[in-house]
């Protein structure tokens, strides 16, 4: 069986540079597939640059931390502050999960009902779900996404099953000892393990979020039994936000290592690297 090899960007629609740097990654580089935030400013961007990415893969990247949510902010109080913008990042959500578990679940669905809904309606064949900061795999949320992926016939959903172990073993950089990389994926990976949800997707990166430059696909090894790897991205480029950095409501996207990322996917050898 031939592996799938599937190079995802996420964000896409998040601002002009991450817009930019997704469209010269598919033309210019090994880019096949790409999650949208349908609820910010630059999606309809976003959509007309799709136009010309026709064998682009993409999936919703459900959005419940940063900006303005699609439903109406009365309808979602747990999820919002006083003038309707999102006010939790994964730790609170985590916790109301535990303290309102049947409301939050109420107003997850409803917003994300609404982000499914209007990805649908631009036209976009959704080919998976997963989350800006990862937010679908606190089990509450995730049994949601499920629900829901399972009643708009959505084919996949982005489980972070990487194995440590089998990472560790083809790649001796150790980054994630000292910028995160390690707390994110033991949670990451504890929720999954909870979540109990099958696939036969490998997904690669959690080690190495946000930081994953060409040396880390060295002799990278797949764990057998899988049908496709998932390599998740965050390309972006600074240059373009930092012309508009009024519109810039997340320092991360002006990261060297986003332009890093972009020349990553723009190395077409990489492919060889995965096996």
């Amino acid at each position: 069986m031939v592996l799938r090899k599937i190079f995802n960007a996420d964000d896409f629609g998040m601002s002009r540079g991450v817009n930019q740097a997704i469209a010269k990654a598919y033309h210019e580089g090994v880019l096949n597939s790409t999650s949208i935030m349908i609820n910010l400013d630059f999606v309809d961007e976003a959509l007309e640059l799709k136009k010309e990415m026709p064998d682009l893969a993409v999936g919703l990247h459900l959005n419940l931390t940063n900006q303005y949510p699609l439903s109406n902010p009365t309808d979602i109080p747990l999820l919002v502050d006083d003038k309707g913008k999102f006010k939790h990042g994964f730790v609170n959500l985590l916790l109301l999960s535990l303290l309102h578990p049947f409301e939050l679940r109420r107003q997850v669905e409803l917003e994300s009902r609404a982000q499914l809904e209007r990805a649908l309606k631009s036209g976009i064949k959704l080919s998976h779900i997963d989350s800006h900061r990862h937010i679908h795999h606190i089990p509450l949320i995730f049994n949601v996404v499920k629900k829901l992926a399972k009643e708009y016939d959505i084919p996949r959903i982005r489980v972070v099953n990487e194995n440590i172990f089998n990472t560790l073993k083809h790649n001796q950089n150790n980054s994630y000892l000292k910028d995160g990389g390690l707390v994110k994926y033991a949670i990451l990976r504890a929720l999954a393990f909870w979540n109990n949800y099958k696939t036969d997707t490998y997904f690669y990166s959690i080690l190495y979020t946000c930081k994953l430059s060409r040396e880390k696909f060295k002799n990278l090894q797949i764990p057998k039994g899988y049908a496709a790897v998932e390599v998740g991205l965050h390309p972006a480029t600074p240059d373009i936000d930092k012309q508009h950095i009024e519109d810039v409501f997340d320092d991360n996207i002006l990261s060297p290592w986003r332009t890093k990322e972009l020349e990553t996917l723009l190395d077409k050898t990489v492919i060889e690297d995965i096996k």
